[in-house]
């Protein structure tokens, strides 16, 4: 039996069991017993008290790797329709929404992306105490339903609707009810099975791309039905595959300050939540500008439309290697490198590249390291989490960071303005990341002093 299981053994008899008065020779030995077992439940920063009471994670057989393909479906569908926004965002400034500034059409993906991280405070609180199936079962609806509203649309206002609206709450349902699902049986194999769950996000990029790339030529209601036809068969492959280890506790009273503030008191969670708003500001600019600052340095159109496959390219090894290499190492540390290296791609490699050649290059790199924060945030999430609030804390860090999201691609079309200069935006999104970058290393350096502290 392992020093922590035995203190925790001990721990039970001396409090649990009628015993006689105890001689003043084990005064001491309870006494220690008693503050290590306060330092943990005061922390949350390590597994070990899910490990203590409920048993290690099993992260090897049939059922937890089905959940992992509920994962890549449920990412598949939502992280895959966000990775495309690029995409809308250039064919809407070219043809329906021509009259509009890059700003004010940027507000179709920020609100999109918004309303995908905040759904997180009810879809993880929902999949906590029903399960994760009713959540990616609504969301199996939504995204179908907005995304076949999306080809009627011809409005502004039809666009932020459908798409930004609905097909958005569908997105949110299949993310957070597949990866709450996933926490909940991996732990040596969480960032491999994160990994290989996010990757579902880069193929469906890229494959939802090149439909719309090819049908889109022939009209935009036929690339969009085709997309929601493809999304609609992924997610209910998610929703088949996905179910929790443990049975769900049904219906628990709400209390808003245990849920929504109580995790904030946890100095790691909220450290990391910060710096991961200052990712937000600058994690998805690349990602809906690369097509259109393309175009605006005279690269084709349709080669321009292809830059947003490259980057999902990137981002599909990004996902996998790097969440197979988190469980090798320091997740926080690796979290704080690849994040800096982003800021390092966006400014100064993005400024200075103009020509097609170059931009493919930089959506590559950007791709990795955007795909290896992606597939990894989630899982940083769990590791510093109780097994029984893992979903409501995903919910609650994704609530927060939604302002973010909100906010990062009008700021960036503001840059722009209207002259089509993209240079500022560029410098914006390396900043932001490489501020986020540091916070995050501050993470890891937090989380060793807790550890110290607790022997």
């Amino acid at each position: 039996m392992s020093t922590r299981h035995a203190s925790f053994a001990s721990y039970r008899s001396l409090i649990f069991q009628p015993t006689l008065a105890q001689p003043a020779m084990y005064e001491d030995e309870k006494s220690c017993i008693n503050d290590d077992l306060h330092c943990k439940r005061k922390t949350y920063n390590t597994i070990e008290i899910d490990h203590l009471s409920n048993g290690h994670l099993p992260d090897v057989g049939l059922r937890p790797w089905l959940v992992v393909l509920g994962g890549f479906c449920g990412q598949f569908c939502s992280i895959g329709m966000i990775n495309v926004i690029g995409i809308f965002i250039a064919y809407y400034q070219q043809n329906q929404l021509a009259d509009l500034s890059p700003s004010a059409i940027s507000w179709i993906g920020s609100i999109q992306s918004f309303i995908f991280s905040f759904s997180g405070l009810f879809c993880g609180h929902i999949s906590d105490m029903y399960g994760p199936r009713w959540v990616t079962a609504g969301g199996c609806i939504f995204i179908t339903v907005g995304m076949i509203a999306t080809a009627f649309c011809e409005d502004y206002y039809q666009f932020l609707l459908a798409q930004s609206i609905c097909a958005s709450l569908g997105a949110a349902g299949l993310f957070y009810g597949t990866t709450a699902a996933i926490s909940g049986w991996f732990s040596a194999r969480r960032g491999l099975a994160f990994g290989v769950a996010a990757s579902g996000a880069s193929i469906g990029g890229i494959c939802l791309s090149l439909i719309f790339e090819n049908l889109s030529r022939k009209s935009f209601q036929a690339a969009v039905y085709a997309m929601a036809g493809v999304l609609c068969a992924f997610s209910i492959i998610a929703t088949v595959a996905t179910f929790s280890r443990l049975p769900p506790p049904g219906t628990q009273r709400y209390r808003l300050v245990k849920l929504y503030i109580h995790p904030f008191l946890d100095p790691v969670f909220s450290l990391y939540t910060a710096s991961m708003f200052l990712i937000y500001l600058g994690l998805y600019v690349p990602m809906a500008y690369f097509a259109s600052s393309a175009i605006a340095d005279g690269i084709p159109v349709a080669n321009a439309l292809q830059i947003i496959t490259y980057f999902n390219v990137g981002s599909f090894f990004g996902r996998v290697l790097l969440g197979l290499l988190s469980d090798k190492m320091d997740k926080f540390i690796l979290f704080s490198i690849i994040t800096f290296i982003a800021g390092l791609v966006s400014a100064p490699f993005w400024y200075y590249s103009h020509s097609e050649a170059t931009v493919i290059i930089v959506a590559v790199a950007n791709g990795f390291c955007t795909g290896g924060i992606l597939a990894m945030f989630t899982a940083l999430v769990a590791q510093i989490s109780p097994a029984e609030e893992i979903g409501t804390r995903i919910g609650v860090f994704s609530g927060v960071i939604a302002f973010a999201a909100l906010a990062s691609l009008p700021i960036a079309g503001a840059i722009v303005g209207t002259d089509g200069n993209y240079n500022g935006l560029k410098i914006y999104g390396g900043v932001v990341l490489i501020a986020g970058a540091m916070v995050a290393g501050s993470v890891s350096f937090k989380l060793s002093k807790v550890e110290r502290s607790c022997g």
